[in-house]
């Protein structure tokens, strides 16, 4: 078997209203918008993660987001076939069934990095237990979508297209709280916007299904491993049955983030950790599989998840900000480009061990 045993902290993740961000009320005061800029900083800065509430979206909206995931993998095999990811990395898109994708950390490339070592094969000694689909904007040059014909689920398309819009329209709400709240000059901000490129952010969806506890006791089984997200932020909406975690970068405990009707999880990626010059650290974070000794006979129900990843253009190249660069803390990163960070990153991802 394969769990995960928490080392629960002390510590909570803090929830962050941004509706300063997001009102039309013009009477609002300025400061207003500092406070509530200046609060997700700080929760960023002492985590990687927080919830977030106060973003534009209605309660109703989340919870139909998560019915249309559900009614897609509802559907049999045979019909999500009927858009399936490619055997490679790229495109990053259409469905994946279970175990198709593995999810790693690069130290868990590290530990298995030796001579005569097949990598992908020993990451996928234990398999993910979920299935996805991969969206990604209709505009998008390099990656284009893969959809299930219009027969098999209508109006799928049309609604996760718009449903994609209106989270890119949330990212920039946030990396606008962000940049209030680190107090950034206009040629700063301006360098940060370019951390948000609306043709190449990717929406997935997500699928865990249940696991009986026979199953728990008898194999070798994960949902999500510990892994870092490799673009800006990801913007996390998940359903009401839990099992996300987060890894405080200082105590290094496995904090719950248990869901909370109408927020969604925002955690830091690698490109804003290299920006930060790790003032904003991309935490691991997991699925996880409780020991079967705490799991009730009937065993783990399914859960569904809807992560948006927020991104930059793939040829854009991220260099760290001169400001948190100091004598004390020297620049930690080289410039990178996106689209060759992202390749060796991913490169064991739908690799056939």
């Amino acid at each position: 078997m394969a769990y995960y045993p928490s080392r629960g902290g002390t510590k909570t993740i803090a929830t962050v209203d941004i509706s300063p961000f997001t009102t039309k009320a013009r009477h609002l005061p300025e400061s207003d918008r500092l406070k509530a800029g200046q609060a997700l900083v700080e929760a960023l800065h002492n985590l990687g993660f927080v919830k977030v509430t106060g973003h534009g979206l209605s309660k109703d909206e989340i919870q139909e987001a998560l019915a249309w995931t559900k009614r897609l993998f509802d559907l049999p095999y045979e019909d999500k076939m009927k858009a399936p990811h490619p055997p490679g990395p790229m495109p990053h898109r259409g469905y994946s069934e279970i175990g198709k994708e593995k999810v790693y950390s690069q130290a868990d490339v590290k530990v298995y990095d030796t001579d005569g070592n097949d990598v992908a094969q020993e990451l996928r000694k234990i398999s993910d237990f979920k299935e996805s689909y991969e969206i990604g904007s209709e505009h998008d040059p390099v990656q284009q979508n893969i959809w299930l014909p219009d027969d098999v689920l209508p109006n799928f398309r049309s609604y996760m297209t718009s449903l994609y819009q209106k989270l890119a329209s949330v990212s920039k709400i946030l990396l606008e709280a962000i940049s209030v709240g680190l107090g950034l000059n206009g040629e700063e901000h301006t360098t940060l916007t370019k951390f948000i490129s609306d043709r190449h952010c990717q929406l997935r969806l997500l699928h865990y299904p249940a696991i009986n506890k026979d199953r728990l006791q008898k194999d070798l089984i994960a949902r999500l491993p510990s892994h870092t997200d490799w673009g800006t932020f990801t913007m996390l909406f998940q359903d009401d049955r839990g099992g996300l975690e987060l890894k405080d970068p200082r105590s290094e405990d496995y904090l719950p983030a248990e869901p909370e009707e109408g927020a969604f999880v925002l955690n830091i990626g690698d490109m804003l950790q290299r920006f930060t010059n790790d003032y904003f650290i991309s935490p691991l974070h997991r699925v996880s599989v409780p020991s079967p000794d705490t799991v009730p006979e009937t065993g783990i129900p399914a859960r569904y998840s809807i992560p948006f990843f927020v991104c930059p253009d793939y040829f854009h190249t991220i260099a760290t900000l001169p400001r948190f660069i100091t004598g004390e803390n020297p620049v930690k990163y080289e410039p990178v480009r996106f689209d060759e960070y992202g390749s060796v990153i991913s490169k064991y991802q739908y690799a056939k061990g």
